[in-house]
């Protein structure tokens, strides 16, 4: 499978999701988070899935840059029970990664889909911040203070 190829068939399960196109990346906005959807090219043919959110509470949304966002993992790091099928599915040089890539695709459409819908809310994000669901990923001090208050 291309790059290319690897991109196009999970953009079109995000579109779905009611994300939109915003220049590389994908990106829904609900009234009090943003969540954005790109893809990362690893080491080798391996690319993974990034996901970034940003807390409207705390500013609006001002980068493009995912890195910067106020909560950002990559996929396999938020549902770490599809670990290895995200893992296998980005690996473009696995002989079990189209069937993996296909399994994922309906999953980003099924499961994977309503867990990031359930996270893009910043009482989602709370919840998920308060059962130690977001330990493996980058979140800013802000965004760790304002989830840990009681606002």
């Amino acid at each position: 499978m291309t790059p290319a190829a690897f991109k196009k068939g999970l953009t079109r399960a995000w579109l779905e999701l009611g994300f939109s196109k915003r220049g590389s990346s994908l990106r829904r906005d609900r009234a009090d988070v943003s969540v954005r959807v790109a893809f990362e090219k690893g080491f080798g043919a391996q690319w993974f899935v990034v996901v970034g959110f940003w807390l409207h509470a705390l500013g609006a949304l001002a980068t493009d840059r995912f890195e910067r966002t106020h909560l950002y993992f990559r996929l396999e790091r938020l549902v770490p029970d599809s670990r290895e099928l995200v893992l296998t599915a980005g690996a473009l040089d696995d002989p079990a990664q189209p069937a993996a890539y296909e399994t994922l695709v309906e999953r980003v459409r099924g499961d994977i889909g309503s867990r990031l819908a359930g996270l893009a809310t910043e009482a989602g994000l709370r919840e998920a911040w308060r059962a130690s669901q977001l330990a493996k990923g980058l979140v800013c001090k802000e965004a760790r203070e304002y989830l840990e208050s009681s606002h």
